[in-house]
């Protein structure tokens, strides 16, 4: 974490308000004219030059501070605050007004919440289960998703229709390349077929880990105007068993008829034969 200090007239150094802390930094974004950086640890190295190129002004003040600090704790501080959450029947959990996707095991445990600013420890027991990143709102969109697909494949597989209704099912498309397959693939195929193929390519991608490249394969045979077979793509990437889909049950109603061969036949005495 980035500290900022500054002097009085008098040389004697005091903490900065954090507000000169977000006005300075603010002040080097306009400098160097975006806010757009490849990473997080390269927007972190940024900070620190930022904060040390304003430090170094008050360094022989800084270094007078530091002979008569005191000695650092020898345990850490808790950095981060827990909060009991229940594990929604979808297999999500809300962490101020952000949703997460956890795995699908969890479903109706509560689990011990250790929010940090960049992350969520899960906990079940005193067992970690999951480790997620923190997302935040903004102000055109105030709850954040967090959803990863993988989390939740194995019961999609099973009942493909469910993807279709799903409140979070934009979210469950790992990124734009797979929402327009999505777009495409539910524009030529009814609502059951798409859905059934949508979910084989992301069961595919979840169990051979090969997103980006089932992506590109998808999107030239679409590209192509062709459909993607599912068959063909578990052939090619060496899926042995197929995704399992709940069979389709067919009730065949009898004939009226049919009922008769339950009722006794009487024989001549006025027996009843079965």
């Amino acid at each position: 974490m980035c500290l900022l200090t500054c002097c009085t007239k008098k040389g004697k150094p005091t903490e900065s308000p954090h507000g000169h802390l977000k006005h300075r930094i603010q002040q080097a974004f306009l400098l160097r004219g975006s806010y757009d950086f490849l990473t997080v640890e390269a927007y972190q190295l940024w900070l620190e030059q930022v904060v040390h190129q304003h430090n170094r002004r008050n360094a022989k003040a800084i270094d007078i501070e530091k002979l008569v600090l005191q000695p650092l704790p020898t345990y850490k501080t808790a950095s981060y605050t827990i909060l009991p959450v229940r594990v929604s029947s979808s297999s999500t959990i809300q962490v101020r007004s952000s949703l997460y996707s956890v795995p699908a095991r969890l479903i109706g445990a509560t689990l011990q919440i250790h929010l940090y600013d960049d992350r969520l420890s899960c906990y079940l027991g005193g067992v970690q289960v999951a480790e997620l990143s923190r997302v935040y709102g903004n102000r055109k969109k105030k709850r954040a998703k967090n959803i990863d697909y993988r989390h939740v494949i194995d019961s999609l597989v099973k009942k493909p229709m469910a993807f279709f209704h799903s409140q979070i099912r934009d979210a469950l498309l790992p990124n734009a390349q797979y929402q327009e397959i999505w777009q495409v693939v539910k524009s030529r195929l009814p609502s059951r077929e798409a859905s059934r193929l949508m979910v084989g390519i992301l069961y595919i991608a979840a169990k051979i880990n090969c997103e980006t490249a089932l992506g590109d394969q998808v999107t030239e045979l679409l590209q192509a105007g062709e459909l993607p077979l599912l068959c063909e793509l578990n052939q090619f990437w060496g899926v042995k068993e197929a995704p399992h889909y709940s069979p389709a049950i067919v009730v065949t109603q009898h004939t009226l008829e049919s009922y008769n061969q339950l009722i006794p036949v009487r024989g001549e005495a006025g027996h009843a034969i079965h």
